[in-house]
């Protein structure tokens, strides 16, 4: 397995943000460096790729906030 985080806004590494939209269902197969979220961190929208190819299974909601490196998902 390997794990999904929830990246770090380079201006405030520390400051928290949210998942903003999952972009694929949970228990979807996704592939190496398609997108799978969106968040915002510092005000700014970012989009999360998938770590690795396999089934993604998510770990957080849709307007959760998390701190950086906060584990968001799984790809098994």
């Amino acid at each position: 397995m390997t794990d999904l985080h929830f990246p770090r806004p380079p201006e405030d590494p520390q400051e928290p943000g949210s998942l903003t939209r999952w972009l694929v269902r949970d228990g979807a197969r996704v592939r190496s460096g398609a997108p799978v979220a969106e968040v915002l961190t510092g005000g700014t929208p970012r989009t999360v790729r998938a770590p690795a190819s396999g089934t993604l299974w998510r770990q957080g909601r849709a307007g959760e906030r998390f701190t950086a490196g906060a584990i968001i998902g799984l790809v098994e």
